[in-house]
């Protein structure tokens, strides 16, 4: 079977039974960088071309001034209007500010709770879709996370609960436990992951999961869907091909201006100079390309390239070949 057909067909649907999106919408920036006015327009298109899960956090933009909950207050303001029963809404908690820890997570009950509240309130809902746990602890035990998250779903505050930068080993652990106690498993995963190689060291926090060849063989026995964050590299590709390294900002030369990704950047120049090729879906298309169950979590806030990438996902396209990706890809 299709991995995509997979996905569609045996995990999470949203509260009126319909099948999600295999795009979500990444809001990082929503209400901040991103005006209301602008941040409304895209939801809005986002839906009308057919997605239907939107992924924020708590914490997002907090680093900005008046930043700190603008996304979930954006979506909720938005949200209001709209039947929520058709919308897959994913938020994040449980991560601290830079330089508060080892691992940045704090899975501590009282805290997680205080900031979900605060979630469902900016969101204007009375529960959430798919609660992300957005960093991982290690002072609690798997076990007891899987049995906080599944006292929540019981009070009907959330439907499913997924892990952000968790390792493989942590979530092994946590489903073991959800399995012997018949309790519901940890539903998702979401990782950076895209065609922009990178590591925990390029950004500056430990905390931080990425793809790496032992992750993306486990994945493969797991088979709980990958939400893959950062999948587009900042723009890393694109800028690089177009302007190049002088466009990059300092923040996306240290993260992905590496050399496997100058390599793939070359080739796939190469591959433009040959055919056409919107860059746009070629990191989409490398998520779906995947042995595993795997979101492409599109940012950004351009609305034709939104549409472009939409229109080919609807299409199911394929524009680089078998050959053509194994040269792209080659380390």
């Amino acid at each position: 079977m299709n991995f995509r057909e997979f996905w569609r067909q045996n995990l999470m649907v949203a509260a009126d039974g319909r099948r999600i999106s295999d795009i979500a919408l990444g809001t990082l920036y929503f209400g901040s960088r991103i005006s209301t006015e602008h941040s409304q327009r895209l939801l809005n298109l986002f839906f009308e071309e057919g997605g239907n899960q939107i992924d924020t956090a708590r914490s997002y933009a907090e680093w900005l001034e008046g930043g700190a909950g603008a996304s979930e207050t954006v979506i909720g303001q938005w949200l209001s209007s709209h039947n929520r029963e058709t919308v897959f809404l994913g938020t994040k908690g449980g991560l601290m500010p830079r330089g508060y820890n080892a691992t940045r997570g704090n899975l501590e009950r009282t805290h997680l709770e205080e900031e979900r509240d605060a979630s469902l309130k900016a969101l204007q809902t009375d529960y959430i879709d798919l609660y992300w746990l957005h960093r991982d602890d290690l002072r609690y035990e798997a076990g007891e996370v899987v049995e906080m998250m599944n006292d929540w779903i019981s009070q009907g505050k959330i439907r499913y609960f997924g892990v952000s930068n968790w390792s493989t080993k942590r979530i092994k652990e946590a489903n073991a436990y959800a399995e012997a106690h018949g309790l519901q498993k940890i539903s998702a995963s979401q990782i950076q992951y895209g065609l922009g190689v990178c590591t925990a060291k390029d950004w500056g926090d430990g905390s931080v999961i990425c793809m790496d060849g032992g992750e993306y063989e486990e994945y493969k026995k797991l088979m709980i869907p990958v939400y893959a964050y950062s999948a587009q590299a900042e723009g890393y590709f694109p800028l690089y091909l177009e302007k190049g390294f002088g466009a990059l900002s300092q923040e996306t030369r240290k993260k992905y201006d590496t050399k496997v990704n100058r390599e793939r950047a070359e080739r796939l120049a190469e591959l433009v100079r040959k055919k056409e090729v919107s860059l746009s879906w070629v990191m989409a298309e490398y998520i779906f390309r995947s042995p595993f169950p795997a979101v492409f979590i599109m940012g950004g806030s351009n609305e034709d390239r939104m549409k472009e990438i939409l229109e080919l996902d609807r299409k199911h396209t394929r524009q680089l070949t078998k050959e053509e990706w194994e040269e792209l890809v080659k380390v």
